[in-house]
């Protein structure tokens, strides 16, 4: 469904990425940055909180005019003050004319750079009848500690920021650029949950809207009533009704044994869809966080915030389709000697619409739940001191995402033609057996915009009552045509070029070569009558007609 790459420098239109694979010319795309606010750094109970979101969460609809190497050319340079080092990636829009979803659409689980993004248009009308579906492609959960050699009540219990060291439960993913000295214990990370500070306490829930739930006390021998469970991710603020976050991922409990698991406790990922209408046919729009698995003898995680989903329509939305963007569950903690740690629960996400209200949908935008101790649960607190995520919400009026629009395809129109080669005066000027004729092949760009790089690829079919002429197009003649080469290329505002070695390739099949690289006959020097395509790929992009984009492509060949 979608390209990602990773953005590694803007300037004016050219934008340089990763890798150019899935872009091409007159292509929509996105550009997000995923990352870049700026955050309290001191180890106190702000650690974490953003003093400035910068250019975090904020996105752009672009036009690609053309691909180069690893840049490709925009139509107009961005309006959006994108900054490389908040991890911006551009996402490949496809575009389509309607029809229902039969298939669950899942975008590519985030890497830290790229990923996590469903985004798609559609001019005219979209039934749901699968899912949309970026559940736990957002933020990681925070690394699990490394081993357990804490076994008493001495702890780092009041710190709330560190790297990580051996036994203390790790920040979530959020908002915040990555910082090994700020990896561990229970200061929040933006909206990523807080880890829990030994011993044995519990991990907080991710943040999006909702704030995330704080973790569990620590190990019951050890408590002293205190709050030493990782603090929930930050409420992030969407007032300026142009951003969108992924949700933050929960922080890990204290003292996860090696054989530990945690699960991933992401938070949920980004929706982005344009449509011209939308009609709810029993699929679903859904970037819930991850819940966090059960412990029996650790301090256990929080659980990931749940996402973000932009729908902006044109016609109307109808069906009630179900949006989810609901926060995962805090673990569980089932040990039956000794009360430990219980996660946070994740903070509900944000759902945003353009032409529609939230009444026309059926949301779902709760915090996860907080997770239970059943020795916590017998002392008169089920949840040993975790807290439940609070709620996302919906709302409308969300004009930043745009409305979708047909882009202006190029479309290609073919004209063949031939004529009688007069060679040396000798030609009878008629069509008959025996005589020469030159072979022509015009393609003519009669649509809006231009083709894809390198995309124009052309699949002729010579007919059985002719022979291909492999040598000099011109040879025994009139110098009617540049070169020496068999095929001749006469540009007339294509802005193609064309190299007669790599660009032309024949086939002595009897079917037609399904792509350039099945063309792989070697005609003999002279008449050739066992070619019978021939295959053609000028490189470049295909020009917009102003007026005039096309080739003229010709050859020789014998009437049998």
């Amino acid at each position: 469904m979608n390209n990602y790459a990773r953005v590694i420098s803007i300037s004016a239109t050219t934008v340089q990425l990763s890798t150019t694979t899935g872009f091409t010319a007159n292509s929509r795309a996105l550009i997000v940055q995923m990352k870049g606010a700026s955050v309290t750094r001191t180890d106190s109970a702000v650690h974490g909180d953003v003093t400035a979101y910068n250019s975090a969460g904020r996105f752009e609809y672009v036009k690609i005019v053309s691909v180069s190497g690893s840049s490709v050319t925009l139509e107009t340079p961005p309006t959006v003050a994108f900054s490389t080092a908040g991890s911006v990636q551009m996402i490949s829009v496809p575009v389509f004319n309607g029809g229902i979803l039969t298939q669950n659409v899942v975008p590519q689980p985030w890497n830290g750079q790229t990923g996590g993004v469903v985004a798609f248009d559609v001019t005219g009308t979209l039934t749901l009848g699968a899912n949309i579906d970026a559940t736990g492609r957002g933020f990681f959960g925070g690394a699990l500690a490394s081993s357990t050699p804490f076994d008493s009540c001495v702890s780092d219990q009041f710190n709330y920021t560190g790297s990580v060291q051996a036994g203390t439960g790790n920040k979530g993913e959020g908002i915040v650029p990555s910082a090994t000295a700020h990896a561990a214990r229970r200061g929040h990370n933006g909206n990523g949950g807080g880890g829990g500070n030994i011993t044995d306490a519990g991990g907080g829930g991710g943040g999006n809207v909702g704030a995330g739930g704080l973790g569990g006390r620590e190990l019951d021998v050890c408590d002293d009533d205190g709050a030493f469970g990782g603090l929930g991710g930050q409420s992030l603020d969407y007032s300026s009704n142009n951003r969108l976050f992924m949700g933050g991922g929960g922080g890990s409990g204290s003292e996860v044994s090696q054989g530990a698991t945690g699960g991933s406790r992401a938070g949920g990922g980004l929706i982005f869809l344009r449509v011209g209408q939308l009609v709810g046919g029993g699929g679903q729009l859904i970037a819930d966080g991850l819940s966090a698995f059960a412990d029996n003898f650790n301090g256990s995680d929080g659980g990931g915030a749940g996402g973000a989903i932009a729908l902006s329509v044109i016609s109307g939305l109808s069906g009630s389709p179900v949006f989810r963007v609901a926060g995962g569950d805090g673990g569980d903690e089932a040990n039956t000697d000794f009360a430990h740690g219980t996660g946070g629960g994740g903070g509900g996400g944000a759902i945003r619409l353009f032409g529609a209200t939230c009444g026309s949908i059926t949301s779902v935008v709760n915090g996860g739940s907080a997770g239970t101790s059943v020795l916590g649960n017998a002392a008169g607190d089920p949840n040993w001191g975790a807290i439940a995520g609070s709620p996302g919400n919906c709302q409308g009026n969300f004009s930043a995402l745009g409305q979708t629009s047909v882009i202006n395809p190029a479309r290609l129109n073919v004209v063949k033609s031939s004529s009688v080669y007069t060679a040396s005066g000798s030609s009878t000027g008629f069509s008959i057996p025996a005589e020469d004729m030159i072979y022509t092949i015009v393609v003519q760009n009669v649509g809006g915009g231009p083709a894809g790089e390198d995309t124009v690829f052309i699949i002729d079919q010579l007919p059985s009552e002719i022979s291909f002429f492999n040598g000099d197009i011109d040879e025994g003649g009139p110098d009617n045509f540049p070169g020496s080469d068999p095929v001749a290329f006469i540009d007339n505002g294509s802005g193609l070029s064309f190299d007669y070695t790599n660009d032309v390739a024949f086939s002595n099949q009897p079917g037609m070569p399904i792509s350039f690289a099945n063309c792989t006959y070697a005609p003999v020097s002279g008449y050739d009558p066992a070619v019978t395509y021939i295959c053609i790929n000028p490189k470049g992009v295909f020009a917009t007609p102003q007026p005039t984009s096309e080739f003229t492509v010709a050859l020789r060949a014998k009437i049998n």
